[in-house]
């Protein structure tokens, strides 16, 4: 029998950062070199809306995505 709360199960289950991340204080972050070359594999990716900078596949901003330390592509690229 597992003694994790159902709030730990659940954070196991769903690692990916969530907006709500960016208010936590203690949210990791990328260096600005993995940020960029993060951002740059977006850039080329067809799942990328150019004009917002938004992912057809998650819906998020990559920019701010791609600076958090533990995000993750919905896709698999980085």
């Amino acid at each position: 029998m597992s003694n994790k709360s159902a709030w730990e199960i659940f954070k196991e289950k769903n690692k990916d950062v969530k907006p709500w991340d960016l208010l936590n204080p203690n949210t990791e972050y990328t260096g600005d070199s993995v940020a960029k070359d993060r951002f740059d594999i977006c850039k080329a990716c067809p799942e990328l809306i150019k004009l917002t900078s938004q992912c057809k596949k998650c819906g998020c901003f990559m920019k701010i995505k791609t600076t958090m330390a533990h995000a993750t592509c919905p896709i698999g690229k980085w």
